[in-house]
């Protein structure tokens, strides 16, 4: 199926460094005891070995992150989100999911788009969402094994690359105008005509301003809540 970018938030105005800090002992406790049950009732390991073995140091997160290995602190970030988040926290009281979760291919043509405005703010903070971001120093992500990665942005930057995006592309309606063809436009008043209640699916549908559309809808969506933007990608 391929990788998919996925988007949360939080209502509590912490960002996810901070909510990884305050969350940490039970995430760690919930981890290692996930870890033995697997071997004890399936014989089969579970989690990163490396992950594992800091857990059991009984640390102190919040103390070691300075001095911490980048992969260890990005391999957590991802298994926070990725494995405890998604096991325990369906209610989103630590992290909302919201917004449409698309594959990353669908970003492509996109990020084109962007790489050729030259603009290298407008194309860092683009990457940040797409490709993830290290909480260590700000730059690429870069775990253990890389299956999962995590991506952020401070409210100040998300507004940042809204004005962006609207200053070189245009609103939604004026992407869909001006760079969707005249069969995609078609296919989607088709697609629409034939819903029920409005609701449809073009799963190969990809216009060039896709990606774009994608995140500025979620821009739009977060504006009122003053807080990071977090993108999962698995």
């Amino acid at each position: 199926m391929g990788q998919r970018i996925s988007y949360y938030k939080n209502n509590f105005q912490k960002t996810l460094k901070e909510i990884l800090f305050e969350n940490f002992p039970a995430f760690r406790e919930w981890y290692l005891n996930f870890e033995k049950s697997s071997l004890e009732e399936f014989n089969e390991p579970f989690g990163n070995e490396m992950l594992i073995d800091y857990f059991k140091l009984n640390p102190d997160f919040k103390t070691d992150f300075p001095k911490l290995d980048k992969k260890i602190i990005d391999e957590l970030t991802s298994e926070f989100i990725g494995v405890y988040c998604d096991f325990t926290d369906r209610g989103g009281k630590i992290l909302q999911f919201f917004g449409p979760t698309f594959n990353k291919w669908r970003y492509d043509q996109s990020t084109e788009m962007i790489e050729q405005s030259g603009d290298a703010l407008f194309i860092r903070l683009w990457n940040f969402i797409i490709k993830g971001r290290s909480l260590t120093d700000n730059d690429v992500f870069e775990s253990f094994t890389n299956d999962r990665k995590v991506g952020f942005l401070t409210f100040d930057e998300h507004r940042v690359l809204k004005d962006k995006i609207e200053s070189y592309f245009g609103s939604i309606e004026i992407m869909k105008d001006k760079y969707w063809t005249e069969k995609e436009k078609s296919e989607e008043r088709e697609a629409i005509a034939n819903s029920k209640d409005g609701a449809y699916s073009l799963s190969q549908h990809n216009p060039k301003s896709f990606g774009l559309e994608i995140v500025l809808q979620v821009l739009n969506e977060i504006s009122t809540y003053k807080n990071e933007l977090i993108t999962f990608i698995d």
